[in-house]
């Protein structure tokens, strides 16, 4: 009987230790193939990588090549004419394409056109009131025009300085004058006479002053634009500053001379003026005294003209120029 259950005790463990290792060994089968799939993918994955990587290594090969070889563009008139002329030097016609490739044309904007610096140097457009007018209209008053600050797109410091310039031409003109005018005494007919020396070493410090006032108010651009018209020298000369060469004969004097003369029972006064290069205008003072009339060289010293003559001189303007 002992031996009956030994024996059904070794076979019963021998059974369990079988199905134990059957188990184990399909386990193992499983991760096995598991891992084999896993596997299998990976390789798949890396030939992709690797499929990808030859296709843009022969995309960027083949980009190289085209960037080394740039295709032939065709000739334009107006790209060979900007490589050799610039803009300043187009022809209207093509100035005109250009203006229109960029949209710049008349039909572009309701409020703005676009032209270049060089026709605004050529049109010599005046900066400085009165630069360009009559000098019988009297003065400049030396002040910068409302369009040109617009053009030029002045700041309002930058347009304070360029008239703090102009203002400094008139203080040291007006020093220089105050310092050199020469004063007669009345004589016979001469009611009054003053005369002012020429002086180009003068002139050419006050204007070397003011271009250098324009060039630190503006920049270079902008100042060329400006010194390079003789509008905006104008204003200068009608203040009365002016450069006589001292070649010139005579006395290179600005004089203002004032004598009375006879004109049938009335006696009046007449103004001649001499200029280092000949000999200025001559009028009756009584038919014509406007301020337009007065000399420019002296308004420094007399700032309201014939009024201040006469008040220094001692005579009487009549109150209302009579008709011609």
């Amino acid at each position: 009987m002992n031996k009956i259950l030994l024996a059904l005790t070794l076979l019963g463990a021998g059974a369990g230790a079988f199905v134990s290792a059957r188990q184990s060994t399909t386990r193992l089968q499983h991760e096995a193939q598991a891992t084999r799939e896993s596997w299998l993918a990976q390789t798949q994955l890396v030939a992709v990588a690797q499929s990808d990587q030859a296709a843009l290594s022969k995309r960027v090969h083949e980009l190289r090549q085209a960037l080394a070889q740039p295709p032939a563009v065709e000739e334009s008139a107006l790209w060979s004419a900007l490589q050799t002329n610039g803009v300043g030097h187009l022809t209207p016609e093509l100035r005109e394409r250009l203006l229109l490739e960029l949209g710049f044309n008349w039909q572009s904007s309701p409020d703005y056109i676009v032209v270049s610096k060089e026709t605004v140097r050529e049109i010599q457009m005046p900066v400085i009131d009165g630069g360009s007018g009559n000098p019988r209209q009297g003065p400049s008053d030396g002040m910068v025009t409302d369009i040109s600050a617009i053009v030029l797109a002045m700041r309002p410091a930058e347009r304070g300085q360029l008239e703090a310039a102009m203002q400094r031409v008139r203080t040291d003109f007006k020093e220089w004058a105050l310092a050199h005018v020469e004063r007669s005494e009345p004589k016979d007919d001469v009611v009054a006479q003053y005369s002012l020396p020429g002086d180009p070493d003068m002139v050419l410090s006050i204007s070397n002053n003011f271009a250098t006032g324009v060039f630190e108010a503006l920049g270079r651009e902008r100042a060329e634009l400006i010194l390079s018209s003789p509008a905006n020298w104008n204003w200068i000369r009608y203040i009365g500053i002016r450069a006589y060469p001292t070649t010139v004969p005579t006395t290179n004097l600005t004089t203002m001379i004032i004598q009375r003369y006879q004109a049938g029972n009335e006696q009046r006064l007449k103004v001649q003026t001499h200029m280092p290069f000949g000999k200025g205008p001559t009028f009756d003072l009584w038919r014509d005294h406007s301020e337009a009339m007065f000399p420019k060289a002296f308004l420094p010293i007399f700032p309201d003209g014939w009024a201040d003559v006469a008040k220094r001189e001692g005579f009487e303007l009549p109150e209302k120029s009579p008709q011609k």
